[in-house]
This record gives structure tokens, C-alpha cells and sequence, in this order.
């Protein structure tokens, strides 16, 4: 495969993970550096591979020692991770998970609030 066969499909790939992964970048080593946590680390590794053999293709020396089979595995590996899905979806679940968050903060709060008052003796059987 030539430099601008693993060029391209790196290109069609991270637009692909870009897109489903709702993380912005132009190539697949930004993409990448961007993702983080987004890809388990196999799949991370996967990603890494695929971006050293583009840099490899690139140069004549190095060019041999690029494995193509080992590339569509790991390019295939990416695609299925990937395929379903929904940016969307995570998007809700981020939101909703920060939201769980600060109500439960608020509750901690308002139990604490409570707990203060009636230890001061301003509400309870004691009051007044």
C-alpha cells in the first residue's frame, strides 16, 4: 500500500471517529491526542499503530518494514468499536451524569442544613 493509500484511509477513519466520537480534529494523530479516555487503550494503541505507519510509509527506508495486514486489522478494529455509536446519545448521558452530580451535591447540602439546624435547636421539638 502507498503512503497515499494509508494517508487516505487514516484521513477516512479519523473523519469517521471524529464524527462519532464528537471530537474535533483533522487527521488521525490530532484525533487521537484528542480522544483520550474516549478509545480504551487497545483500540488507543490501535489508533497510534495506524498513525506510525503513515510516518514509516513516508520514508523510504522504513517504508518495508510496515505491516499492511496488521493495518487493516487494526483500521477494521477502530470501525467496529465505533459503528455503534450514537454521539448524541453520549452527549445526553454526559449531561444527565453532571446533572446527577450537582443534585446530589444539593441534597448533601440540604441534609447537612437540616441536620445543623435541629443540632442548633432553631427547628425540631426542642425549638422555639
Amino acid at each position: 500500500m502507498a503512503v497515499k493509500g494509508i494517508k487516505a484511509r487514516n484521513d477516512t477513519l479519523a473523519r469517521h471517529l471524529g464524527r462519532k466520537l464528537d471530537v474535533p480534529g483533522d487527521d488521525l494523530a490530532t484525533l487521537r491526542a484528542r480522544a483520550g479516555r474516549l478509545l480504551p487503550g487497545r483500540l488507543g494503541r490501535a489508533a497510534d499503530d495506524l498513525v506510525l505507519a503513515e510516518t514509516m510509509a513516508a520514508h523510504p527506508k522504513l517504508r518495508h518494514l510496515v505491516d499492511r495486514a496488521q493495518l487493516r486489522r487494526e483500521a477494521r478494529m477502530l470501525q467496529r468499536h465505533v459503528q455503534g455509536m450514537d454521539p448524541a446519545r453520549a452527549r445526553r448521558d454526559r449531561f444527565l451524569g453532571q446533572l446527577a452530580g450537582i443534585v446530589f451535591g444539593l441534597l448533601v447540602f440540604f441534609a447537612a442544613l437540616v441536620w445543623f439546624l435541629a443540632w442548633r435547636g432553631m427547628i425540631g421539638p426542642g425549638a422555639g
